[in-house]
């Protein structure tokens, strides 16, 4: 029998292949905002979902797959990123992936539209900040120590939301905003959070806000920058430990396969039903036969509705 899986490993079993996520983009070519928004899927998933009844590994493709069309990606198919990672020969993935398009989607809420993306949102903050009268600490001076930076950045941003469920809890300019105070904070030397850090100029962008959402702002800044401090999206697991709980979660999956196809079977069926009792309806009665369809509807015998009756030409007439 399946035996389920405990909170802790299920959530190591998603963290495992969200982690695998970044290597599939790179190796069919996809440019960032696909992984970035591959990722806020995957995440999202696995929120409302459990790895014990979808495959994580499947729903990984998935992702990338569906980020590939809102990004508008058209060049990366479903073929490409199979083929690439070495399932181009498998028709079995496939329509796995194909069938989980729907799952997808439904359990994210059709919600497709993934803003900001990294990379143009830590610009235009570093840009922002560029532009600042009073010097901050740590600010790059040239343009290459800048670029080094923002990819800093971007990596951190990368990283603590695999690792953790910051993207969940967070907004995602909170987390852009964290991830380059910590980038500052690394390039200068300076530990975060001691009121003369570059990271805490960051938060100094907040001062014309209101004193409710001020103190709201600087509240989730310091969860992100700690989040940030306590990312660890490598730490070595176990690959006996997780080829044991994919065996497990595998066991399961099986089991609420059965379970999803006996409702797709019957789902099917009253399908079938419904369709029949529609063409039913529109074969041409005589007027006995419609005398005695009304009395049964009166009678409640029978559920038809009149205005779903296509009366011929041989029915009678008023």
């Amino acid at each position: 029998p399946a035996k389920p899986l405990s909170l802790a490993q299920g959530s190591q079993l998603v963290v495992f292949y969200a982690q695998k996520l970044p290597e599939l983009c790179k190796l069919c070519s996809a440019p960032s905002e696909v992984f970035w928004t591959a990722l806020v899927f995957f995440k999202r998933f696995y929120a409302v979902s459990s790895p014990m009844e979808f495959d994580p590994l499947v729903m990984m493709y998935t992702s990338v797959h569906v980020a590939c069309k809102v990004e508008e990606v058209r060049e990366i198919t479903l073929e490409k990123i199979l083929e690439v990672s070495g399932f181009g020969e498998d028709p079995a993935m496939k329509t796995k992936v194909t069938e989980s398009e729907l799952e997808l989607l439904q359990n994210i809420g059709f919600v497709l539209l993934v803003e900001p993306q990294p990379v143009w949102a830590l610009r235009l903050l570093a840009e922002e900040q560029r532009n600042f009268k009073v010097p901050v600490p740590g600010f790059p001076g040239s343009s290459e120590h800048f670029e080094e930076l923002l990819s800093k950045a971007e990596t951190l941003v990368y990283d603590c939301c695999i690792s953790n469920d910051s993207l969940l809890l967070l907004p995602a300019s909170i987390i852009f905003a964290a991830a380059w105070g910590a980038a500052l904070d690394e390039g200068s030397g300076h530990p975060a959070g001691n009121g003369t850090s570059p990271s805490s100029t960051v938060l100094s962008m907040t001062q014309n806000f209101k004193a409710g959402d001020k103190d709201a702002v600087t509240r989730m800044m310091k969860e992100a920058l700690h989040a940030m401090t306590q990312v660890n999206c490598r730490a070595d697991m176990d690959k006996v430990t997780m080829q044991e709980i994919a065996k497990a979660a595998r066991k399961c999956q099986r089991a609420f396969g059965m379970i999803h196809e006996e409702r797709r079977q019957r789902s099917e069926a009253h399908r079938k039903e419904r369709k029949r009792r529609r063409n039913d309806m529109k074969v041409p009665r005589s007027g006995l036969e419609e005398l005695k369809r009304r009395a049964q509807v009166l009678q409640g015998q029978e559920e038809v509705e009149d205005d779903q009756v296509l009366h011929g030409a041989g029915e009678m007439e008023d």
